[in-house]
């Protein structure tokens, strides 16, 4: 059913399914910081998206029976899902930490 759904989305959006894993992922990360009231530089809509892939990616393999999971794949879902989100992530803590430092003053004589 899962992979019914993702082909059907894939046909009707006219996306591969790596390019799928990409928007998804970015979806699913704006709406987590949406919903718990975070901001990129929060771990917490990061979690989110990386729980709902590794969910994603179990139910791909019970689907193919016997948790029958092709590695190589479900990393580069992983990789296409988590990219965006992980960039973003990294810039906010950057500038967040940037933003968060006591300030130099030069008292010149």
């Amino acid at each position: 059913m899962l992979n019914k759904i993702k082909t059907e989305l894939s046909e009707l959006l006219f996306l591969s399914r790596d390019a799928l894993h990409i928007h998804i992922g970015l979806g699913i990360y704006i709406a987590a910081m949406v919903l718990f009231r975070r901001g990129p530089a929060s771990i917490v809509p990061w979690l989110v998206v990386l729980v709902a892939q590794l969910a994603n990616e179990l139910l791909d393999g019970i689907h193919h029976g016997a948790l029958d999971i092709d590695v190589t794949g479900a990393l580069r879902d992983i990789g296409n899902t988590m990219l965006w989100p992980t960039v973003v992530l990294l810039i906010a803590r950057r500038f967040d930490k940037k933003r968060n430092c006591p300030k130099l003053s030069y008292q010149g004589r």
